[in-house]
């Protein structure tokens, strides 16, 4: 029976509420993402049962109601209904949000996008570190003085790059913070800091304070800023409010950063950092044991972005940052345990996903290993945890520091040398052996328990093309290859409650290694997104989704590019979509591309194959 999404569309904003509890509405590929200003009005039990309504997920700050294919037109119904507040439209709406967890969202928000920048700048402050140790390099000759400074301009205009992600969390206009940091580190205020001489602003003594390096100010400063602009937009008249809007923003806002912001930001900073470096003064030991069994427990409930202001402060303030030396056990010892199940498995799906995770979790890259390996067969998690603790322990004792920003891994392993420092480099070299070689032990010596190994085969369609002949006869086998270059993982593996519980149909996740989608059978464009990140194909009442990514809806079409329109007739190895993987994961989005089929037309059975890579040539899911 046919769905009536407008029934549907009444029903959910009555169940949500009603028009005054709905601040926002938007949609993706698969789901209505509402924002409501409390929550605690909402039985999703009840929402659940709307016909048409597949499940729903509290995520993101946000109630997302997944519909399906017909997303589409349950949100043309549903607005219909509501009034959207613009004025909220881009909060979390009321108190729905604890205030921890918009703490955390907007740090994540501001420093995600620039942090590998951050890492590089890091690492050549490493490197040039062990030529200077090695008396490869002059450090009065002009290559060492241009490559030192450049690798220290990230930190030196830090507050720069922090008012551009600012500016767009906040709702900013980007030229106008940038101005407002830039004024921050310029040369003439810095001569004025250099000085020393009492500065007044309308007869008020200016705090001379340094700013390169700083956040905390910086974010304090663009999150008011961003009021006083909007202040300015509503009331100034239309004809001079691009020119004076701007104006009075800035020429207001740095005084006053100057004045107060600045002065309260740098304490609000010193204070975190100094309750962190007090009390890993009181016992490195404990603090490496604490970090090292955490932290990775902290990054599957995305908590640890909280961390990142004290990791930053401390390069500016010490100089180097004890934290980041403790936390690489962590990383090691997981990608230990990743390494330990794939030496322990006899499972061949198992041993390709554990292999390539524990190869990834050496980079820094833990993702594959916790939520692929480790956490799904539990026990290797419990061990990667006790042996980041024990290594955490050695790095503490022997006080491990990095000298330069980084995410812990192999790559990175530059940015904790320093000339004069050999204690604590060995320490840490040693400690993050111990945490890789303790994990895979304990993996290996617990076990683990594991699904029997299933009989898998790969198969080319160079070889056997008669396999994507799909023809009109409905009954026949349905053969769908992987629209994607890369690592296929159980649908259950990946990072979205509503795709992993199959509530939207079964299939497989891919870890794509390149940004090229492909038409996974003969058949129609029945939707094409927008967007760019999703689109639809169908074939003999079979219908399929190719969702690239996890929440990209967000991203609003950056970094896609569709090269198919709806209701284009697509062969199979047809390119239907370019996306830009390293700008996507940038903005702090997971990349994995999901295929399932969401409706089986006359089909009965699904089967499907995973492997460590798949190429595009390569079967994924059978339909019988």
């Amino acid at each position: 029976m046919a769905i009536d999404y407008k029934a549907t569309a009444k029903e959910l904003v009555n169940e949500l509420g009603g028009n005054e509890n709905i601040t926002n509405v938007s949609h993706c590929a698969t789901r209505l993402r509402f924002i409501l200003k409390d929550e605690s009005k909402v039985d999703s039990n009840k929402v659940k049962k709307i016909p048409g309504v597949i499940t729903s997920v509290q995520a993101s700050g946000q109630y997302q109601v997944v519909i399906g294919n017909h997303v589409k037109d349950a949100y043309d119904f549903v607005m219909e209904l509501v009034t959207v507040d613009e004025n909220q439209s881009s909060g979390n709406g009321g108190n729905k949000v604890g205030i921890f967890s918009r703490i955390i969202d907007v740090i994540s928000s501001i420093f995600a996008p620039f942090l590998y920048t951050l890492a590089a700048c890091g690492i050549l402050q490493g490197i040039l570190g062990i030529f200077v140790a090695l008396g490869a390099i002059d450090t009065a000759g002009g290559t060492y003085q241009i490559l030192n400074f450049i690798s220290w301009t990230a930190f030196t205009f830090l507050p720069v790059l922090i008012s551009v992600t600012a500016a767009k969390k906040f709702g900013m206009n980007i030229y106008a913070a940038i101005v407002i940091a830039c004024a921050l580190v310029c040369p003439d205020y810095i001569n004025m800091v250099n000085a020393g001489e009492a500065v007044y602003f309308f007869g008020m003594r200016v705090q001379l304070l340094s700013y390169t390096s700083s956040v905390i100010p910086i974010i304090l400063t663009i999150w008011m800023a961003s009021y006083v602009q909007k202040f300015f937009d509503k009331h100034l008249p239309i004809v001079v409010r691009n020119l004076f809007s701007p104006m009075f923003t800035i020429t207001l806002m740095v005084p006053v950063t100057l004045l107060a912001f600045g002065p309260i930001g740098n304490t609000i900073g010193g204070a975190i950092g100094g309750v962190y470096n007090y009390l890993y003064g009181l016992s490195p030991i404990v603090a490496g044991i604490v970090v090292g069994g955490l932290w990775e427990v902290l990054v599957i409930f995305g908590v640890h972005w909280g961390i990142t202001p004290v990791t930053v402060g401390n390069y500016a303030a010490l100089g180097y940052d004890t934290f980041t030396g403790l936390q690489a056990s962590a990383v090691f010892a997981q990608a230990g345990a990743a390494f330990g199940v794939f030496l322990k498995t006899k499972d061949r799906d198992m041993k390709g996903v554990s292999s390539s995770a524990a190869i990834t979790g050496l980079f820094g890259i833990t993702e594959p290993a916790i939520y692929g390996v480790n956490l799904r067969l539990k026990k290797p998690m419990i061990c990667g945890c006790i042996a980041g603790a024990l290594g955490g322990a050695v790095a503490g004792g022997f006080h491990a520091v990095s000298w330069g920003y980084n995410m812990p891994g192999i790559a990175t392993i530059p940015a904790y040398f320093k000339a004069g420092h050999m204690s604590e480099f060995l320490g840490f070299l040693i400690s993050i052996l111990v945490s890789f070689i303790l994990g895979t032990v304990l993996a290996w010596i617990v076990g683990f328990e594991e699904a029997e190994e299933e009989t898998q085969e790969t198969i080319n369609i160079r070889e056997m093309p008669e396999l994507n002949k799909n023809t009109k006869d409905e009954d026949r086998e349905l053969i769908l290859f992987s629209p994607v270059n890369g690592c296929v993982v159980a649908i259950e593996e990946v990072n979205d409650e509503a795709f992993a519980s199959k509530a939207m149909g079964d299939g497989v996740g891919i870890i794509p290694i390149d940004g090229k989608v492909y038409a996974p059978c003969d058949g129609t464009a029945s939707v094409v997104f927008p967007t760019g990140h999703a689109l639809g194909i169908s074939v003999n009442g079979v219908d399929v989704l190719i969702h690239i990514g996890i929440d990209t809806v967000e991203l609003d079409g950056k970094g896609f590019e569709t090269h198919v329109k709806q209701g284009d007739t697509v062969k199979q190895g047809d390119l239907l979509v370019s996306f830009d993987k390293d700008f996507i994961e940038a903005q702090g989005y997971d990349s994995t591309v999901i295929f399932i089929v969401t409706d089986m037309g006359n089909k009965k059975d699904i089967k499907s194959f995973t492997r460590k890579d798949v190429q595009v040539e390569e079967k994924v899911i059978e339909l019988k």
